[in-house]
């Protein structure tokens, strides 16, 4: 019975005397890095496949239905030997590491945008059951408590029967003010994991428009990858996709602006001046993200400086 047997240049089919057949890879760095990325998937190439009707004795998990698991002899072959430079190899592994790098890149991403939501949602909840909170309390004091943690402060100190509230009341109100607790601490904790990802994958992007937006940004997108290739109008309406739908739709006025109006200079500009910020603001962003998928290059206080000195003579403009 033959053995089988990949290499990174070829697949062999071969038994203790002499190679019986072969399938070589082309000489293409890229061709080969694509199948080295397959056998680490653990898939079976076609050249294997090509191979089944001998039913090899093969020693590779992902192999086991082309033949049957056993020991397999040792191949001796050389790239060298079939016109396969060791050069190619590098070519091919340099690639192979870029593509798994981007596809723990794409991961994080998909991670990341997870993460917002899972934050935007905390955040609901917590206006919701902060409401609430005010309006039950309310009955017990003068005047409205705006601060979140006071109230909670201000609920776990009630006295019972002094100010109208029996033990189940005060209970319940309680048990109210300890979940609203713990939606604090649970969003200050994904605020920070956010903010440490962000930083991490997209540090340019991070730095000209704080963490919060820039991971809301790659979210939209889909990853920062997908963000460097969207042009700075696609990039200024992110987030705005319902209001566009809107426009095209009926007829209302178009969007200027989606996620990145949550910038300080953009929502706090006046209503004329918006508009070209936050186009200012999208080209600065885009060149941000390329910076950060496919360079790798901190160019975030050059870019900075420029949005910067361009908002000034906006701002200053009639």
């Amino acid at each position: 019975m033959p053995y089988l047997k990949t290499t990174w240049f070829g697949t062999f089919l071969y038994d203790d005397e002499k190679i019986i057949d072969k399938r070589l890879f082309p000489k293409e760095a890229e061709k080969i890095a694509e199948r080295l990325h397959k056998i680490q998937k653990g898939e079976v190439l076609e050249e294997e496949k090509e191979f089944a009707d001998y039913r090899p004795v093969v020693d590779e998990t992902r192999l086991k239905n082309l033949g049957r698991m056993g020991i397999v002899k040792k191949l001796e072959v050389k790239g060298e030997d079939y016109g396969y430079d060791v050069s190619l190899l590098h070519e091919a592994t340099l690639l192979l590491s870029r593509k798994k790098i981007g596809e723990q890149q794409a991961d994080r991403s998909k991670r990341l945008g997870e993460a917002v939501e899972a934050l935007d949602d905390v955040i609901k909840i917590i206006n919701i059951l902060l409401e609430r909170l005010r309006g039950w309390y309310g009955y017990f004091s003068f005047g409205e408590v705006e601060d979140g943690k006071e109230l909670i402060e201000k609920i776990k100190h009630l006295r019972i029967g002094t100010e109208r509230v029996d033990e189940m009341e005060q209970e319940n109100m309680a048990n109210m003010a300890e979940i609203l607790a713990s939606l604090y601490s649970c969003r200050e904790k994904l605020e920070d994991y956010v903010e440490e990802v962000v930083k991490k994958i997209a540090p340019n992007v991070a730095a000209i428009t704080g963490p919060n937006i820039a991971a809301r940004l790659i979210s939209h997108a889909g990853g920062i990858e997908k963000l460097a290739m969207y042009p700075s109008g696609t990039i200024q309406l992110l987030g705005a996709e319902k209001a566009l739908f809107r426009h095209i739709k009926e007829g209302t006025p178009p969007p200027k602006h989606g996620v990145i109006f949550q910038h300080e200079m953009i929502n706090k500009a006046p209503r004329n001046k918006r508009g070209k910020i936050a186009r200012l603001m999208a080209t600065k962003i885009s060149t941000a993200a390329k910076a950060d998928a496919f360079t790798g290059n901190f160019i975030a206080d050059d870019l900075k400086r420029e949005m910067e000195k361009r908002y000034r003579e906006i701002m200053e403009e009639g």
